[in-house]
């Protein structure tokens, strides 16, 4: 195999993608600023330009704004963003419940992990999360923003980068299906196992969470199979 050129590595990438896995990781979480320019260039020791390229690349990508003379912020996703119709229809029912499935098998190791390796600051923040679960339940499109949020802390729980980019792969697709399941059979079923969840990883007890999410996903992927066939298509789904 011939020689090739070494390229130069790309400073301005490295500091969008480290400054992109804070945010995946949830150290930085919604709704919070960001480092100011002046500490970002100074913790990664780099110039002000290159700061200001990572977070207009973060920004594109939704996961930052900026406001005018106060800084830059992590984005707080709307209700809006979750359910535009270019997710709402992007998959069919086949589609929909491969990705049900694939939640069991992903979100409960990751539950295991998230038990042993959760820093405490991470199960205060799921604690917050769970009662403002319990206060939204009058309010189901929020109820389930916060839903979703709670999976994503977990996620981050486990203290695995790449756990946080797979599980923001698919997190958009399944808003939608979550929403129309919860509209009809309510909020009793998230509850309990966001409850036992949460008691399991406070608990460090990784094979009960293991067990519980695991339980969680399959009681999601019979209640979206019923529905489905009930409608005749995935809700938020094409006919399949």
């Amino acid at each position: 195999m011939g020689i090739v050129e070494i390229k130069k590595i790309n400073v301005g990438e490295q500091v969008y993608q480290q400054m992109k896995n804070q945010i995946l990781a949830g150290e930085w979480m919604p709704g919070e600023k960001i480092p100011s320019e002046h500490m970002l260039m100074s913790m990664f020791s780099v110039s002000r330009g290159t700061v200001r390229q990572a977070v207009q690349k973060l920004a594109g990508e939704n996961l930052i704004e900026t406001r005018r003379g106060e800084g830059s912020f992590v984005r707080v996703n709307r209700l809006v963003d979750y359910f535009r119709p270019a997710f709402l229809f992007s998959v069919n029912t086949h589609e929909m419940e491969e990705i049900y499935a694939f939640r069991g098998m992903f979100e409960s190791a990751m539950a295991e992990v998230a038990a042993r390796k959760a820093t405490e600051e991470q199960v205060r923040r799921l604690e917050r999360n769970y009662e403002r679960m319990r206060r939204e339940t009058e309010n189901y499109e929020q109820y389930v923003h916060t839903d979703l949020e709670f999976h994503k802390l977990v996620c981050a729980c486990t203290q695995n980068t790449l756990a946080a980019q797979i599980y923001n792969s698919y997190e958009n697709l399944i808003a939608p299906s979550i929403l129309h399941t919860t509209q009809i059979i309510g909020v009793g079923n998230g509850l309990k196992y966001h409850s036992l969840l949460l008691a399991a990883i406070r608990d460090r007890d990784s094979q009960k969470a293991q067990a519980v999410m695991r339980e969680h996903m399959e009681n999601n992927l019979e209640q979206f199979k019923r529905l489905a066939s009930r409608d005749g298509e995935a809700p938020g789904g094409e006919a399949g």
